[in-house]
């Protein structure tokens, strides 16, 4: 098992999911999302995910978001600020591209959702309502995670993993990639660890 994402909520508590390492074995449904609040104490939130990744918090703070790649959605959960807890899951977005998986996610002003389509060279723009409304095209398949510095969305990649089959995608496999989108993201916020 290794970790994989991470995120901190607005309350301060840091959110992670587990996974089976790939160079090791197949990931299976073994993984864990955790929960770890300011007193140390370590919360199991959900339970049986493959390979956890983007997570988010709406802006009224009453929304939870969460990736889980290999089945193609973000869901989205209801979200207790007070406590911690979420329950009553929904899709929130299902990626219909065959070849491609949703990956990292990140948050603008708007309360829209930046999703990162690895396998299929895009990050999407999807509003509060799940509906689809822009998309940063890119020039390789491998997207893995936008990020916000004001306006900028600054998007990792990671190396093309079939390159015989997909060779347009190997060359810029790996960089990192910077667009202005003309929107600010949201701050990121800090764990807040009580001494």
């Amino acid at each position: 098992m290794r970790f994989n994402d991470g995120c901190v909520d607005p309350q301060g508590r840091y959110w992670a999911g587990t996974m089976t390492d790939p160079k090791i074995h197949e990931p299976t449904v073994e993984g864990v999302l955790f929960r770890l609040d300011p007193d140390m104490s370590l919360h199991r939130m959900i339970e049986n995910v493959s390979i956890p990744n983007g997570m988010g918090w709406s802006l009224d703070g009453e929304a939870f978001y969460f990736t889980d790649s290999p089945n193609k959605r973000v869901f989205k959960y209801k979200f207790d600020a007070e406590y911690g807890n979420i329950n009553d899951r929904k899709v929130f977005y299902h990626v219909d591209d065959e070849d491609a998986v949703p990956d990292g996610l990140c948050m603008d002003v708007e309360g829209c959702l930046w999703i990162a389509l690895c396998g299929g060279g895009k990050i999407l723009r999807v509003s509060p309502e799940g509906k689809r409304i822009g998309e940063v095209t890119l020039p390789t398949r491998m997207v893995s995670c936008p990020g916000f510095v004001g306006t900028e969305l600054l998007i990792t990649s990671a190396e093309e993993e079939e390159p015989h089959r997909f060779p347009q995608s190997v060359e810029f496999g790996g960089s990192l990639f910077r667009v202005d989108v003309g929107v600010d993201g949201l701050p990121v916020h800090k764990y807040r660890r009580e001494w």
